[in-house]
């Protein structure tokens, strides 16, 4: 079986992360997204499913005095 080994090409990401500011600001510019409908799409966790999403760990701390 052969693997097919993938390249990364910095100027190509750079110009392709370009492409994809330019088309943010024009939506912007025309009122089709909200600046907070934009960070939303763009945001760190953005591309994660969160109806699949799930809380592992609640911890509640007290503090008596």
């Amino acid at each position: 079986m052969s693997v097919k080994v993938g390249h990364f090409n910095v100027k190509d990401r750079r110009a392709e992360k370009q492409r994809s500011r330019d088309v943010d600001l024009a939506r912007l510019a025309s009122k089709q997204i909200s600046a907070k409908e934009l960070r939303d799409e763009n945001g760190f966790f953005s591309s994660l499913d969160r109806s699949k999403a799930r809380l592992l760990v609640r911890r509640a701390s007290v503090a008596l005095r």
